[in-house]
């Protein structure tokens, strides 16, 4: 996993400036097999101007799992993540990694009207390759979750994951990690399935993900697999006046491998949005 020496700055229109203490509430969601420690230094550096909210999804952290037996869909995060909304204020921010990207696209348009902006980070919004006609970067993580659910199935987690996450960061990848973070995946392996199944559900329409392209701020990594570029790509061309970044060196463990630059981009978003208020 390779780092590097990137910088970030989202403008649109004239430069953003500082702004004085604000606290508005910024609400982070992590990906899958994670949780809200993700954000431990993008809240250390947002904290001084913003509410910062990082919690943890269903089945990962301190959350509940899921018992219940009817069919998982985004909508249960949602739902799950509707309390903290009351705590917000008139608006929020929200920003989503992953798996989180697709929650937190989900709370986005349930809330239009309170959300100032979103930032998405390689979210795993499989059905715009499918809409954008993009078949063979679709068919590609239609096969990786095939392979991930049967490999669990028939040789357990361990066997699932590897290649699993050698796919998302590079091969070798799942060898680097630490035993500890290896335990702590495989106890969420059943937990990964769920939220491939929520992603491949979750399909909005050209036209409403387009009415949040003005306030979208989208990344990547350049290193990322192909097959998430494109989706990345064609995301950006559903939603007009969406802004994009691309981190140099960075694979999709981006937020983790280059947290410094992922979060000036999130604070550089965050203030775009405080200067077009103050217009």
């Amino acid at each position: 996993m390779t780092g590097g020496a990137a910088t970030c700055s989202v403008v649109r229109g004239s430069a953003a400036r500082a702004e004085g203490p604000v606290r508005e509430t910024v609400l982070l969601l992590h990906g899958s097999a994670g949780t809200g420690a993700l954000w431990h230094h993008t809240k250390s550096v947002l904290q001084p101007l913003y509410r910062c909210l990082t919690p943890d999804l269903i089945g990962y952290g301190t959350s509940m799992s899921w018992q219940k037996h009817s069919a998982f869909t985004v909508d249960a995060e949602r739902l799950a993540l509707e309390p903290l909304l009351a705590c917000c204020g008139e608006t929020f921010h929200l920003v989503g990694y992953s798996y989180g990207g697709v929650v937190a696209l989900r709370l986005a348009l349930e809330n239009a009207s309170r959300v100032r902006t979103l930032t998405l980070i390689e979210p795993v919004l499989f059905n715009v390759l499918r809409d954008a006609g993009a078949w063979p970067a679709f068919l590609h993580f239609t096969r990786i979750r095939r392979q991930f659910v049967d490999a669990l199935a028939r040789d357990g987690a361990e066997a699932a994951l590897q290649p699993f996450i050698d796919f998302w960061a590079g091969d070798g990848a799942w060898n680097e990690l630490s035993g500890s973070r290896r335990a702590d995946m495989l106890r969420c392996a059943g937990k990964i399935v769920l939220d491939w199944e929520a992603a491949f559900a979750f399909a909005p329409t050209a036209q409403s993900l387009a009415s949040l392209g003005q306030r979208t701020l989208l990344i990547h990594g350049d290193e990322s697999p192909p097959p998430m570029v494109e989706l990345v790509n064609a995301l950006h061309d559903f939603m007009p006046g969406s802004a994009r970044v691309v981190l140099p060196g960075a694979n999709h463990l981006l937020p983790i491998a280059q947290a410094p630059v992922v979060t000036e981009c999130i604070r550089s978003h965050l203030r775009v949005s405080s200067e077009r208020n103050m217009r």
